[in-house]
């Protein structure tokens, strides 16, 4: 994709349903009036991996979901989904750290929803979004890792950026190399 009209044209189509897909993580995570920013930050990551994670064509006897698969396109797309959130980042005039702050154990900054629940609320939202907007797989995987830093940047106030990021690309190492629910062969 050389041409200058059709790369700003994939750029607006990848951030209009990466706002869309950060809306819905919201309004599905929502307890209430309020949704845990940590938990939106990390559901959004985790897709990105799921969703990578569905291009990789994995199929081993006896795989059931939620268990770890290590695999050398997982480390590479997982490398290259992080990139896209930290670049989002800073385009967004987000600077993060060398290293990222610690949590201190701080319980709001960790997810309150394991890896399979997330997928299993998400996925099922996320679908017709990326439908509709004729994403291929791999395309798909990088809107939602657009939506995890669209995330970090609006709850920065709630979540330092720099521990957001960090959420982010730890949820998406777990879901490019854990087994999604269901596993497609």
């Amino acid at each position: 994709m050389t041409d200058p009209s059709a790369q700003a044209a994939f750029g607006q189509k990848l951030s209009d349903s990466a706002r869309e897909l950060a809306n819905a993580t919201v309004t599905t995570l929502k307890h209430g009036t309020t949704v845990h920013p940590a938990t939106a930050i990390a559901a959004c990551a985790r897709m990105a991996g799921t969703l990578m994670f569905r291009t990789f064509n994995v199929s081993l006897p006896g795989l059931q979901p939620g268990q770890a698969v290590l695999s050398q396109d997982a480390t590479a797309q997982g490398d290259m989904l992080m990139r896209v959130t930290a670049n989002i980042l800073a385009n967004l005039k987000v600077t993060l750290p060398a290293a990222p702050p610690s949590d201190d154990g701080n319980p709001n900054l960790r997810p309150t929803l394991d890896f399979l629940t997330t997928q299993r609320r998400l996925e099922p939202v996320f679908q017709p979004i990326l439908n509709r907007f004729e994403f291929t797989p791999v395309q798909a995987a990088q809107a939602s890792a657009v939506a995890a830093a669209l995330l970090i940047h609006h709850f920065a106030k709630h979540v330092d950026p720099a521990v957001g990021f960090r959420l982010a690309t730890h949820a998406i190492v777990e879901g490019c190399k854990t087994a999604p629910d269901p596993i497609r062969h």
